[in-house]
């Protein structure tokens, strides 16, 4: 497993897709700073210092910009695997797909949190070069810890989506819409259950997170709640990558028929 998931890190660097994921994690600190520039006095905070800047950044990639980026990278570095025709190579190692496929996700999910150290070396810079205040030690580590948990729980959300989205080349895209519609829709759900099992902000409640600033309520989520959340969706994820026929057998079938056409050409010839 730690093999393939050090060839799929090598894979990356040959991949575009990288530099959108990239670039697409700057726009969560730009769009906190942005909102709160462009607010009325009425909706701005009171005071914008680090520390909102790293919520409003936190709450931005949680519900928009995570799950779309994930689910793109996620879906593209396995939609690969068919498009470039490499599984008929990889299959005689031998390497199951299964554990192929369980060894992309287990990548995308390191890269995951990669993303979140990423955009919290980003929120730094974006926060320093706005000149804004309340910088400390305290601010820092727990920012630094709520991005981390936050990009692997947001992972952990959308983790169905990218397995289910393995099946068959092509139908990734469909995946990232659905992500971004799971994201986006998180920011319409105030009951504090409801809340707590939505996968997007369960993990948000896990990290102690606050969202009554974003959404307008005081009442907090139930850690227990969110954890039964987070841990169906990894083994529903665990199940939809079990029950995916592997694709060996058309690759044989295939091979089988190209034979067959061969063989009946050459008894034409004769």
């Amino acid at each position: 497993m730690l093999r393939i998931i050090k060839t799929e890190f090598l894979k990356l660097k040959r991949f575009h897709i990288l530099l959108i994921g990239l670039i697409g994690m700057i726009f969560p600190a730009i769009l906190s700073v942005f909102t709160q520039a462009v607010a009325t006095p009425e909706a701005a905070a009171g005071t914008f210092e680090f520390s909102s800047l790293f919520s409003s950044t936190i709450w931005n990639s949680a519900t928009i910009f995570m799950p779309v980026i994930f689910t793109l990278i996620g879906g593209y570095l396995i939609n690969r695997e068919y498009t470039d025709n490499t599984l008929k190579i990889i299959f005689p190692v031998p390497v199951s797909f299964r554990r192929l496929l369980f060894g992309k996700l287990l990548t995308i999910g390191i890269l995951s949190v990669l993303f979140g150290l990423y955009s919290y070396a980003v929120t730094l810079i974006v926060g320093l070069f706005s000149g804004i205040a309340g910088l400390n030690t305290t601010v820092l580590f727990t920012g630094l810890f709520q991005m981390l948990g936050t990009a692997a729980f947001t992972y952990l959300a959308i983790l169905p989506i990218v397995a289910f989205t393995s099946r068959k080349p092509g139908i990734y895209m469909g995946g990232v819409i659905v992500a971004f519609l799971f994201g986006y829709c998180a920011m319409f759900i105030k009951d504090a259950t409801v809340r707590s099992l939505y996968p997007v902000l369960s993990g948000l409640t896990v990290m102690g997170f606050d969202t009554g600033t974003f959404m307008n309520t005081s009442e907090p989520g139930s850690l227990d709640l969110a954890i039964l959340s987070l841990t169906a969706m990894l083994l529903f994820s665990i199940v939809i990558v079990m029950l995916i026929k592997p694709p060996q057998a058309a690759f044989q079938r295939k091979k089988a028929k190209t034979a067959g056409l061969f063989l009946r050409a050459g008894q034409k010839g004769r």
